[in-house]
This record gives structure tokens, sequence and C-alpha cells, in this order.
């Protein structure tokens, strides 16, 4: 028994942490996993703790269980935490079967309870026959290596001590060692796809095979360490948040789906299914232009002309509505005749001006290495001006001719998000200038004219 606790070193990360939080229902596991644990926290200090969770689903029955799990732990003098959580109704607000509903609560407690407690970890009393139930389930549905991997012994703040111990060998132990535990009847009735494997088919399979949760624990063992590997050449490509499209396509598939979703892990904690990464990869490979696809939890993938980007699209979406607030000159602005020079951030609006002779203005050769300027004449200016993103149906003339910016953005290829960032600078009569083009007719600067010099400065502290 335990035989997880060594193997993985769960022994050192609770011994170092000083305390542990045992997920404790009642049932034989759980009862198994407590009973195992509590004289090596003692001989080693660690304080041990029981958390249970009544889900409110099998009414007096559930009510008896939390009981009999509170007497147990006063009887062994184990500190104890209840919680009561009505599982029915969150399945109905949230669209979950009871089943999924219940461990979302379950896990949000230990969370809860394990942040107050020093961010201690919890042992959770899964099995080698909960593993190959896992494991079974996902292949069903179609499931790639990561569902093959089966139930990790280690997963975050969580470990699974008894991991590589069957149900069977669990409840031998306890009735070997005389330990009384609590049946809970819903995992005796076949009306959810857990139950019905473990009811029905897994009986078939050991008919066949003798030990197939060893078989299974071997595979899911290997199989986690082919995963592993996979993810770590999977970390070497690629940033944070984006990924050139050539590197990306020149990757095996193995690799590139790795490396989307660990740029999607970035952004959000829900996972694209295997449709989207599909999706994403199938535009990188042959999209001509510029496309996008929405992500669970309001995540974005933008496949532009020369990367795939990740974003977050309520960050996006605000980008896109406006930046800071900013008109110029206003009462008590100086300008002389000679240069002053406003700069702005792409995405952050106005970082400053620089009048003639200003001590704290930026050396010329730290603004100008990565920016795009213009000189305008200031006496030209209509008004104030004012620094916004671009808005439907923008357009401004130069060159003689009337320019819509959309037009002007999709010829020079930018991308979408370089697009909802780039400032676009007006006064009384509309645009005057937008970066990386010409200013309006009449507003460029000349010997004459009294001029100011606006920089739109680009680089690390930018938002393109």
């Amino acid at each position: 028994m335990l035989e997880a606790f060594g193997r993985f070193h769960i022994d050192e990360r609770i011994r170092q942490a000083g305390r542990v939080l045992v997920g404790f229902s009642g049932g034989a596991d759980s009862s198994c996993l407590l009973l195992l644990l509590l004289p090596w926290c003692r001989e080693n200090g660690v304080v041990l703790e029981a958390v249970h969770v009544n889900h409110g689903i099998r009414g007096e029955e559930a009510d008896a269980d939390e009981r009999f799990c509170r007497e147990r732990c006063e009887s062994l003098s184990i500190p104890f935490h209840a919680r009561r959580v009505d599982v029915p109704a969150l399945a109905r607000e949230r669209g979950l079967g009871l089943e999924e509903a219940a461990r979302e609560a379950r896990y949000a407690v230990f969370e809860e309870i394990a942040e107050a407690a020093g961010d201690c970890p919890v042992a959770t009393a899964h099995n080698a026959t909960d593993n190959l139930e896992t494991v079974l389930f996902h292949m069903m549905r179609g499931t790639g290596l990561p569902g093959l991997c089966g139930i990790p012994p280690i997963r975050g703040r969580y470990v699974r001590p008894l991991l590589f111990d069957s149900s069977g060998a669990v409840r031998s132990w306890c009735a070997e060692n005389g330990v009384p535990y609590v049946t809970d009847r819903t995992n005796l009735t076949p009306d959810r796809t857990r139950t019905d494997l473990r009811l029905n088919v897994l009986p078939a399979l050991y008919r066949l095979f003798p030990d197939p949760e060893s078989a299974v624990t071997r595979m899911t063992a290997l199989l986690r360490a082919d995963e592993d590997c996979l993810c770590a050449l999977a970390e070497e490509h690629g940033g944070s948040r984006s990924v050139s499209r050539s590197e990306l396509s020149a990757l095996p598939t193995a690799l590139s789906s790795r490396v989307l979703r660990r740029l999607a892990a970035d952004m959000g904690d829900e996972t694209p299914s295997e449709k989207q990464i599909a999706e994403i990869l199938r535009l990188a490979e042959n999209a001509r232009g510029e496309a996008s696809v929405s992500l669970p939890g309001g995540v974005r993938c933008e496949i532009g002309r020369q990367d795939v980007r990740f974003v977050r699209e309520e960050a996006l979406s605000t980008e896109k509505k406006e930046l800071p607030p900013f008109r110029w000159p206003e009462d008590g602005d100086r300008f002389s005749n000679e240069l002053c020079e406003l700069i702005f951030l792409p995405g952050a609006g106005i970082r400053g001006v620089n009048a003639p002779g200003d001590a704290n203005a930026e050396k010329p050769e730290n603004i100008y290495k990565l920016s795009i300027s213009v000189s305008l004449n200031f006496d030209k200016i209509k008004g104030s001006l004012k620094v916004r993103v671009r808005e439907p149906g923008d357009a401004y003339r130069f060159g003689g001719m009337t320019h819509r910016v959309k037009t002007l953005f999709s010829d020079r290829k930018l991308p979408l998000r370089e697009r909802a960032l780039l400032p676009v600078l007006e006064d009384k009569d509309g645009i005057v200038w937008i970066p990386g083009f010409p200013p309006r007719d009449g507003m460029r600067a000349d010997q004459d004219s009294r001029a100011l010099c606006v920089i739109c400065r680009f680089g690390k502290d930018s938002a393109t």
C-alpha cells in the first residue's frame, strides 16, 4: 500500500509543507488513506486534517455519512472540516451533470480550505481502479495522449498516494484491519457512465485479464513520460503569447498542437478542443490573409500574416473602444518657434510633451530608434489635437486623394491586433496623421512654419 507515496516523492512534498488535507468521504478508499497517513504524519511532525463535502444529493443518507466522518475524526483526534453544497442546484445553474457538478464543488471546497491552511497539499483517495475507469472513459470519447495518461499521481497541490493500489486491494486491507466505512449507494446504481463502466464493463474485463489495473498503471506511467517529453519540446517553440506561422508549420503535429495548447493555457483556464486546434493549424498552414478562431474562456486565436497570437477578447475589445483621454494644446501650454515634440505609445495614449529645453526630455537617440515620426505645421492645427483608435468609416485626404483607413491598413497588410491599437491623431477638421502613413494634405511642416514633431514610439514598452 502507498506505493506511489515514495515513488513520486509525495512524502517529501507533504513533509515540506508540514500539513496535509485528506478528502474524506467516509468510503473505503478515503478511510484507508486516512488511517495509512495518520501514523506517518505523527512520526514526521505533519498536521493531518480531514475535509468532507456533503453534496446535498442523498438527503438523510448524506447527512449520516457526514456524522460518521465527523465522529470518526473525533475518535482519532484529527481536525475535521465539513462543507455543504447544493450540487443539484449547482448542476442546474451551470448546465452540468450531477457527477461533474459534484466534482467541481469538491475541488472548490478543497481549494478554499487548503489556501486558508497555508497553501498545503490535498491527498485524494483515487486508486488504480479509478485510473482504469478514467482511461476507458477517455478512450471511448476518442482522447489523445493526455487522456490516455489517466490520473496523475501529482497535479498541482493534489497528491494520490493510493494510485498504485486497486479498489479490491483497498477493501481487503480495510477488512483485514477492521476499518469501518460507509457505502454510497449511488456507486451501485448503473445510471451514470462511470458506474455503468464499473458494474458492467469491468467484470467482463476481469474475466479476460486477471489484473487490468496493473497493466493500465504501467501504460499510463509510460505515456506520462512521453507526454512530458513532448510538452518539454513544445516549450522550446514560440514565445509567451505567439509563435511564427513558419515555425508552427515546420513542426510535426504532435508538437505544433502542444505549442498552441500551451499558448492558450497562458491566456485562460479552459482547454481548446481538438477540432479548434485542428482549425488553427489548418488556417496557419493555408490561409493567405488573416483569420481568427474564438476559443473557450473568452480567448481568441488570431492568425496573422506572420504569426499566430492568442489574446483575451475582452482586453482587445477594451483596447478598441478608447485610449486615455488627451487634448493638446491646453490653456497655458507653451510653444515657441523652436521644435516641440509630442510623444505617444500605441494602445497607451500620450506619453508626454517635450517642450524646447525641457530638462526631462528623453535623449533623441533613445526615442527615434523604434519610432515613426512626422513634423506637422502647428499653425494649421484646427483646435486641439486628440488621440483615439480607428473607427468604422474613418478616412482622410493626402496625396490629393481621400483614402479609407480600412483600405490603407489592408493594403499595408497590418496584423489585426496592430490595426486595433494604432493611434489616430485628429483635430477639429478630422484625421491629421496615422503613424506609418502621410499626414493630411497641407499639414506637413516646412521651413517657414512652426514645427510640431509627433513621435509614435514602438518598443518593449509599447503595446505593439
